[in-house]
């Protein structure tokens, strides 16, 4: 056998420079992946938008560790999974919500606000920002949402949210600046990561949301109601989908209640104004 000697590859100038920042982008994507998988990136991170367009060598690095910190994310309870299945009509709603009653615990009545950047950087990122009100303004909640994955009645979406008093959440709806700069962590990552400097409200819609226990989960019936028409739907988040969805749908069946998958969020059909 010959000996040989390895070969040197020379890099030209540019390579080098490219081979050097796609180098530093894979380590800062990897120490992202670690801080999520120990519970500590925000959800900014999941959806930050890059400061200039990546190189393809780039993007297969970034994808590969934006994968790696979403299953890390998920895992420790950064991604939210439900179980959204559809129900028909007021009549399947009530006989489900009927059968349900032993479990009873409670109705909120919810308002639902939303709001993009005034040159659309949050929709274009698929990133949803909603102000929402529980029973007049008992309590507020801010969250963001990215993007969510709605397959065969599950849905799976990065969430993160914090609360906020409800009077000032009032003033969000006339003078959208105010939620802008909050000065929360929550929406100084979400202004640093998209870069919004505006924010516009998009309106809303109403939902009646009931909630029981049963089966040691917490099933909320929903009744989402648009200027155009109504909707019904049965939720419930679960670290186990795909079994919880077979349960459901063998009692929902045994009731004789009629349902299918949903295959469309709330918010799509607000901004679509559609009622899939």
């Amino acid at each position: 056998m010959l000996n040989r000697k390895p070969t040197r590859i020379e890099l030209k100038a540019e390579d080098k420079e490219e081979y050097e920042a796609v180098k530093a982008e894979r380590q800062q994507a990897q120490l992202q992946a670690t801080a999520a998988a120990a519970g500590k990136a925000p959800l900014s991170q999941l959806f930050r938008a890059p400061a200039k367009k990546p190189t393809v060598a780039q993007r297969i690095g970034l994808q590969q560790a934006a994968a790696a910190a979403a299953a890390a994310g998920e895992q420790e309870g950064m991604v939210e999974v439900e179980v959204k299945l559809r129900l028909p009509d007021a009549a399947a709603h009530a006989k489900l919500a009927e059968a349900l009653q032993p479990g009873y615990r409670a109705t909120y009545q919810q308002e639902n606000f939303f709001f993009d950047g005034a040159q659309q950087e949050l929709s274009k990122e698929r990133v949803v920002l909603r102000v929402r009100f529980y029973n007049g303004d008992q309590k507020a909640m801010i969250t963001v949402k990215g993007k969510q994955v709605l397959k065969d009645g599950i849905g799976r979406a990065p969430e993160e949210e914090e609360p906020v008093d409800p009077a000032l959440a009032r003033q969000f709806l006339q003078d959208p600046a105010k939620l802008l700069n909050l000065g929360t962590p929550l929406l100084e990552n979400l202004k640093s990561s998209l870069g919004v400097s505006q924010l516009v409200c998009l309106g809303g819609f109403n939902n009646t949301r009931q909630e029981f226990e049963w089966g040691g989960h917490t099933l909320e019936l929903d009744e989402t109601k648009y200027e155009w028409g109504t909707l019904f739907e049965l939720e419930c988040e679960t670290a186990e989908p795909e079994r919880l969805r077979g349960e459901l749908e063998a009692f929902l069946s045994g009731l004789g209640v009629p349902h299918s998958y949903s295959t469309t969020t709330k918010f799509a059909n607000f901004r679509n104004r559609t009622l899939f």
